[in-house]
């Protein structure tokens, strides 16, 4: 089974895959203000797997989410 495909806003509101959320992702989702994400529903929430997308959101409603901060935007690939 692959990853889900979801509508991510912040990718031109396209269908793109979204993941689990990792250690320092869920520790941050716990800690965020504008959304209150409860502990309890933390394995709701996944994050978007394109390429420079700091998206997370719920899983059952993509309205329900928020941004991570810069420092985990994954860094560009050097040209080949």
């Amino acid at each position: 089974m692959g990853l889900p495909k979801r509508r991510c806003p912040n990718c031109g509101d396209t269908e793109q895959h979204f993941r689990r959320l990792h250690d320092r992702e869920q520790v941050f989702a716990l800690s965020q203000a504008t959304v209150r994400v409860h502990r309890a529903d933390l394995h709701k929430f996944r994050r978007c797997t394109r390429e420079g997308c700091v998206r997370v959101q719920s899983y059952f409603n993509w309205r329900l989410g928020f941004d991570l901060p810069e420092e985990f935007r994954a860094p560009a690939r050097p040209p080949v």
